[in-house]
C-alpha cells in the first residue's frame, strides 16, 4: 500500500461492519502494562549503570540486549530514583496494532502530558484518523507536557513499520529535559545512525548491563550464596555478567556445603541455562512440579486461568508462594493478579512438559483457549487452540468475531488472527475463506489480496447461516463479489440483485451493504432511476447499520444528481455526507471515495483551486487500496473531466490514463466506458485543431505493439494502405515524425496507457 506521511490507508468501510461476534472485543489496555512490573524478589543495586543511565542527556535511551540481562531490573532501579514523572508502557504482541498501540499510549502519556480524555474515543471508529487527527494531537500534548521519562519494555514485540513510525513521531515530539527509553532484544527500527549523529541517542548494550564482581557478590549474598574470590570470579568469567546465568547460578548452588567444590559451569547462555534450570527444578516437591509443567503452557497467567487449565483451587496462594521463592516467576501487576516465568524457565518447563507428557499438552492449552473465548479475548484464544490443534474451532471463532474487532478500527488484530493459520488450514475452512478475502481486499497486503480474493470470490458456498452475521454464506459471498465486481459491473449487478434478495430484512448491517451494493451496480449499468431508489434507502439503513455505508450511499447520490446536472441535489448529498464523516472522525478509506469524487466535481464547478489538494487525496485512496477495476476506472474518468472543464490539460490526461488503463484489460466498466471515449475525446479538441477518428484511435491503440502495419491491418480487417493513412494523420494530428513519438505524445495525453 502506498502511504501518505505514515499513513496506511485502511479501507474498514468496504468491509461488513455491523455484525455481532460471540464475544465482545475490548480495546481498554490491561492495567498490569500500565506501569513498571512488581518484582517479590531483593535486588541488586547497579549503582555504576544506574548512574550512568542518569547521567545520560539524551532523548532517547536504548538498552538492546538478549533476555535475562537485567534491563528492566535496571530501568526499575533508575526510574526509583527518577525527579521526572515516569510513565511505563509494557508493550506485546497486540501493539502491533496501530489502535492498540494508540489506546494505551494515550492512557499511559495521561499521566504525565495533557492529553486530552476524549482522544481515545477517536479510535472507536471503524477507520480511526490517525494520520489525521489522533497522532498529531497526541504528540501536541506531549510538547505541551513539563519534562517526562516515558518507558517502552518489551519493544521488541514490536516489529509494526506503522507502529513504530508513531513511536518516532512522540520520540520528535518530546519536549525539553523529557526523555524516552526503549528496552527491547532487538535494535528498533528507528532512525538510529542520525539519532547518534545528532547526540540524541545513548545506547547499553550487553556490555554495559553485565554485572561486574562487587555486584555479583551482593547477588549472590541475596540468595544466601557465598563464594571464595576464586570461584566467584570463575562464575562471574563463565557468565560473562549474564544476570540470569548468575541468579540460576546461585539458586542452584544455595545449600552447597561450604567445602564442597564448586561444579563448573560451561557453555553458552542457553546451555548454562538448560543446565542450572534443571537443577532448580528437580529440588522443587512432585506437586509443584507438576504445576510449574502444566502451567508452562502460557506465556502470562492469572489464578483464575492457572485454574481453568490445571484444575486446581489453591492456585492464587501457589503462585504468591512461587514468586516469594524466587522461583523464576514475577508478578505483572501490583495486585499480584498476572504473572509470567522468566522466559528461559518457561522454556524449560515447555520442554520438560512435552518430554514427560506429550498428550496433556494439547488438552492444556485447548483449556487455556476456552478461558480466554469466555473473557472476551479471542487472538489470545485462537493461538492457544491451534496450539491444541483445534483448527476448526479456531477458524470459527475467528469468522464469528473478526467483524467485531474491525468495527472498533482493529484491522491489523484482524490480520494477525488470520496469519495464524496456514493457507491449507484457511482454504478447508469455507467461512475463514471468505473472512480472508473480506479482510484482505481492504488492507494493504497485496500478495495476500492476490491469493485470497480469488478464493473467497469463487469457493462453493451454500446456504447455511455465516458466522460473520450475514443470512448465508451464499449471501455474504455474493456481497464480497458485488464489493469487488472480479468479473465486471454487468455480473456485479446479478450478484448485488442475489445478495439483495437474500438479505431481505430491514434494520441489519448486510441489508444497507445489499442495497447500496445494487444502486451502485443499477447505476454503471445505466438504470438510474431505480439506482437512486436503493441508495437512498442505503443511506437511511446506513444511518443505523452501518455509517460507511451511508456516506458512501450519499456520495454516490451526489455523482448521479450531478450526472442529471441537478447540482442543487448533488451539493445536498455532499454536503451531508461530509457532515457525518466529520462527525463519526472517519480516516481515509474506500468508502469514501465517492463523496471525495462528488466534492472534486463541485469544487471543479466552481473553478476553486482547492481541485488539486482533492485529487491528491483520492490518489492516496486510490493507489493505497486493492485494486477494483470499476472504482480505479471512475476515479480516473470523474476526476479526468474535473480537469478537463478547468483547462488543465496534463492532469485531465494522467487522469485520464488511469481509467484507460483499467478498460485496455477488457475489464466490464460499464457506463464508464463511454464517458472515457467522451473525455479522450475532449481532450483531443482542446489540444488538436483535429480530432482523432474512432477508426485512428483504434490503430493508435495498437502503435505500442510489436506488430508490423501489415499486422496490424489483419488484426484490424482492414487492408494495409489503410493503417498507413491512419497512422500518418496520427502523426500529423500528434505533431511527431515516428511511430515512438506518436506512442510517448499519446500517453502524455491520456489517450494511450502508461508503459
Amino acid at each position: 500500500m502506498g502511504d501518505r506521511d505514515g499513513e496506511r490507508a485502511i479501507d474498514a468501510g468496504t468491509v461488513p461492519a455491523g455484525a455481532q461476534p460471540q464475544t465482545q472485543p475490548t480495546i481498554s489496555p490491561l492495567p498490569s502494562r500500565l506501569g513498571p512490573p512488581r518484582t517479590h524478589m531483593r535486588l541488586a543495586r547497579r549503582r555504576v549503570l544506574c548512574d550512568s543511565l542518569s547521567r545520560s542527556t539524551a532523548p532517547l535511551v536504548l538498552l538492546s540486549a538478549p533476555a535475562g540481562w537485567g534491563k528492566t531490573t535496571a530501568l526499575l532501579q533508575w526510574v526509583a530514583a527518577e525527579n521526572r514523572p515516569v510513565a511505563w508502557l509494557r508493550l506485546d504482541a497486540g501493539d502491533n496494532d496501530s489502535v492498540l498501540l494508540l489506546t494505551a499510549l494515550i492512557a499511559v502519556l495521561g499521566s504525565v502530558a495533557p492529553v486530552d480524555p476524549s482522544l481515545g474515543e477517536s479510535l472507536q471508529v471503524a477507520a480511526p484518523p490517525v494520520w489525521e487527527r489522533i497522532v498529531p494531537r497526541l504528540a501536541a500534548a506531549l510538547m505541551a507536557a513539563p519534562a517526562f521519562l516515558l518507558v517502552l519494555d518489551d519493544a521488541q514485540h514490536v516489529v509494526s513499520p506503522e507502529c513504530w513510525r508513531i513511536i518516532e513521531t512522540l520520540l520528535d515530539s518530546l519536549p525539553a529535559g523529557a526523555g524516552m527509553v526503549v528496552s527491547t532484544r532487538l535494535d528498533p527500527p528507528l532512525p538510529l545512525a542520525r539519532l547518534r549523529a545528532a547526540g540524541a541517542l545513548a545506547t547499553f548494550r550487553g556490555a554495559e548491563l553485565a554485572f561486574d564482581r562487587t555486584e555479583t557478590e551482593e547477588l549472590l549474598g541475596l540468595l544466601d550464596v557465598s563464594l571464595a574470590i576464586d570461584d566467584l570470579d570463575a562464575l562471574l568469567r563463565a557468565t560473562e555478567g549474564w544476570a540470569t546465568g548468575l541468579q540460576l547460578a546461585g539458586a542452584s548452588i544455595r545449600g552447597r556445603a561450604a567445602d564442597e567444590p564448586l561444579a563448573a559451569v560451561h557453555g553458552d547462555v542457553h546451555e548454562i541455562a538448560s543446565y542450572l534450570l534443571s537443577e532448580v527444578f528437580a529440588i522443587q516437591t512432585s506437586a509443584t512440579q507438576e504445576f510449574l509443567l502444566r502451567t508452562s503452557v502460557m506465556s502470562r497467567f492469572s489464578a483464575p486461568l492457572c485454574q481453568a487449565v490445571t484444575g486446581r483451587r489453591d492456585v492464587q496462594a501457589v503462585l504468591a508462594r512461587l514468586a516469594d521463592e524466587n522461583l523464576f516467576i514475577s508478578a505483572e501487576d501490583d495486585r499480584d493478579w498476572w504473572y509470567r516465568y522468566h522466559q528461559l524457565f518457561g522454556e524449560f518447563l515447555r520442554a520438560e512438559l512435552e518430554r514427560r507428557e506429550p498428550d496433556a499438552v494439547a488438552d492444556l492449552c485447548r483449556r487455556a483457549g476456552e478461558w480466554y473465548l469466555d473473557v472476551g479475548d479471542v487472538p489470545q484464544a485462537i493461538g492457544y487452540l491451534l496450539q491444541a490443534g483445534d483448527h476448526d474451532r479456531a477458524a470459527t471463532v475467528v469468522s464469528a468475531s473478526w467483524t467485531g474487532y474491525w468495527q472498533r478500527g482493529q484491522s491489523e488484530t484482524v490480520r494477525r488472527m488470520l496469519q495464524t493459520f496456514g493457507d491449507e488450514q484457511i482454504r478447508a475452512h469455507v467461512e475463514l475463506t471468505l473472512t480472508a478475502g473480506w479482510v484482505y481486499s481492504a488492507i494493504g497486503d497485496p500478495q495476500a489480496a492476490r491469493r485470497w480474493i480469488p478464493a473467497a470470490c469463487r469457493t462453493r458456498v451454500d446456504d447455511s447461516p455465516s458466522p460473520d452475521g450475514a443470512v448465508s454464506l451464499r449471501s455474504s459471498q455474493a456481497l464480497l463479489r458485488a464489493t469487488l465486481a472480479p468479473d465486471g459491473v454487468a455480473r456485479m449487478r446479478q450478484d448485488a440483485e442475489l445478495a439483495a434478495r437474500l438479505e431481505s430484512s430491514p434494520g441489519s448491517n448486510w441489508y444497507a451493504e445489499a442495497q447500496c451494493h445494487l444502486g451502485t451496480a443499477l447505476w454503471l449499468t445505466g438504470v438510474e432511476t431505480r439506482a437512486v431508489r436503493h441508495l437512498e434507502l442505503a443511506v437511511r439503513e446506513g444511518a443505523a447499520a452501518n455509517q460507511a455505508i451511508e456516506i458512501a450511499s450519499l456520495g454516490t447520490l451526489s455523482l448521479i444528481a450531478g450526472d442529471r446536472g441537478e447540482w442543487d441535489h448533488a451539493r445536498e448529498y455532499a454536503q451531508r455526507a461530509e457532515e457525518r464523516l466529520v462527525e463519526l472522525g472517519f480516516g481515509s478509506h474506500r468508502r469514501t471515495l465517492p463523496l471525495l469524487l462528488a466534492q472534486a466535481r463541485l469544487l471543479a464547478r466552481a473553478g476553486d483551486v482547492a481541485l488539486a489538494e482533492q485529487a491528491d487525496r483520492i490518489a492516496a485512496i486510490a493507489d493505497a487500496m486493492v485494486t477494483v477495476p470499476w472504482m480505479t476506472a471512475l476515479a480516473g474518468v470523474m476526476v479526468g473531466e474535473c480537469f478537463l472543464e478547468t483547462g488543465d490539460i496534463a492532469e485531465a490526461a494522467a487522469w485520464s490514463g488511469r481509467a484507460l488503463a483499467v478498460a485496455r484489460t477488457g475489464a466490464d466498466i460499464g457506463i464508464l466506458e463511454a464517458r472515457l471515449q467522451r473525455l479522450r475525446l475532449g481532450l483531443q479538441g482542446r489540444t488538436q485543431s483535429e480530432p482523432i477518428s474512432p477508426a485512428e484511435l483504434r490503430v493508435l491503440a495498437l502503435l505500442p505493439t510489436h506488430l508490423s502495419l501489415a499486422q496490424m491491418a489483419e488484426q484490424l480487417c482492414v487492408s494495409t494502405n489503410t493503417v498507413k493513412t491512419h497512422s500518418k494523420a496520427l502523426y500529423r494530428k500528434l505533431g511527431v515524425a515516428s511511430r515512438a513519438a506518436a506512442v510517448d505524445e499519446a500517453r502524455s495525453l491520456g489517450l494511450l496507457p502508461g508503459p
